[in-house]
């Protein structure tokens, strides 16, 4: 009966801590709580350059857009300034000539002309050459040359008249061709002396045609300015 009771006891004693095993399983669990922290790592780095990367453009061309408008604003009141004016220009007869026809140009005066008449005969005609130098239009001009009068003059006073780079010995000399010669007005006129005194006239240069009596001219001029030229 004593080791009956005893191996009872034993026995009772094994089930009470049998019982009490169950509840230690408990700590298995956390073992699935690391899942929401790796979830939430990967999130966050997601949604960083989602945000980020859209506000840097658009500050770029706004900015962009304003520099424009700034230079836009800039050139509009530059072109609305006045133009300076233009300082007067010292030409040489060449340069009234085309770039094209510069290597032929002389400042002598061609040989007279005659024909069975000799001196009797008719004036030499004049070689009709047109072509001239865009660029002279418009600006203001010095240029020096002769004084052949158009028409009658008033009170001894030459109004109208043709600049010339020389002038001939006679009427059998050709004439200068039209873009060697600058049809003048002037409104105070000229008192001139000799038809071969050379003078120094000023003013705004045109390219424009004139023809008279005594020959053609391809280029215009009102004088502002006429000076005896000193050799």
């Amino acid at each position: 009966m004593c080791r009956f009771a005893a191996f009872l006891g034993i026995l009772l004693v094994s089930t009470a801590v049998i019982a009490a095993d169950p509840p230690a399983r408990a700590p298995a669990a956390p073992t699935a709580t690391p899942a929401p922290s790796t979830k939430t790592a990967t999130t966050k780095p997601a949604a960083r350059p989602a945000v980020k990367p859209p506000a840097k453009p658009a500050t770029t061309s706004t900015a962009a857009k304003k520099k424009a408008g700034s230079k836009t604003a800039a050139s509009k009141a530059r072109n609305a300034l006045p133009p300076k004016p233009l300082e007067t220009v010292e030409l040489d007869w060449r340069e009234l000539l085309p770039l094209k026809q510069r290597g032929r140009y002389s400042p002598n005066a061609p040989p007279p002309v005659h024909g069975y008449l000799g001196e009797g005969g008719p004036p030499a005609s004049q070689l009709q050459n047109f072509d001239v130098n865009p660029t002279l239009a418009e600006i203001p001009v010095r240029l020096p040359g002769f004084i052949v009068p158009v028409g009658a003059t008033a009170n001894g006073m030459v109004r109208e008249f043709f600049l010339v780079p020389y002038v001939g010995a006679c009427i059998h000399v050709p004439p200068p061709p039209p873009n060697q010669m600058v049809y003048v007005k002037s409104a105070g006129g000229i008192s001139l002396k000799s038809v071969h005194e050379a003078y120094w006239v000023t003013g705004k240069m045109r390219v424009e045609q004139t023809t008279t009596n005594l020959g053609a001219a391809a280029y215009a001029l009102d004088a502002d300015k006429i000076e005896q030229y000193q050799y």
